[in-house]
């Protein structure tokens, strides 16, 4: 999803949300990190967001840094991938907005959370009716004495 398919509004109240959750008030770094690069896609500016980009704006490299020799920026976004996940798994599971880091790039994306398909409570089963297995057992053991008691006729 583009920030044009959700509002501009509405994705900054989701990463106000992010932010303030439990996985991401005491950690700065991933805190700066996701900011910066939601601000930068909601702002259109995406396809700026490189490696040697954010590793100056967020994580304080002077320009000019090697990322092939400081892997700080590919390092703590794989960490953001983890705790977004994390986030996603517990607290914001029922968050309107999902923000995504997807691999190979730092512009991250919107979408909206998948509807997990309707479960049956447990005792009202939609389909046929299964057989347990003392009553498969029972079955199978008076299967095996008709067998036996037409065979010595």
């Amino acid at each position: 999803m583009s920030p044009t398919d959700t509002s501009t509004e509405t994705i900054r109240r989701q990463l106000d949300r992010v932010l303030s959750s439990r996985l991401f008030v005491g950690n700065d770094r991933q805190s700066k990190f996701l900011r910066f690069v939601v601000e930068q896609q909601l702002l259109g500016k995406a396809i700026e967001l490189k490696e040697s980009l954010v590793g100056i704006e967020v994580f304080g490299r002077k320009p000019g840094f090697d990322p092939r020799q400081d892997s700080v920026v590919r390092t703590e976004a794989a960490r953001l991938r983890v705790r977004l996940s994390q986030y996603y798994a517990g607290e914001g599971a029922g968050d309107p907005v999902v923000i995504e880091l997807p691999k190979g790039g730092y512009a991250p994306v919107f979408r909206q959370p998948e509807v997990a398909p309707e479960r049956t409570p447990p005792g009202r089963n939609s389909g046929p009716p299964r057989l347990g297995t003392r009553r498969w057992l029972t079955i199978t053991l008076a299967s095996v004495a008709l067998v036996l008691t037409v065979s010595g006729w």
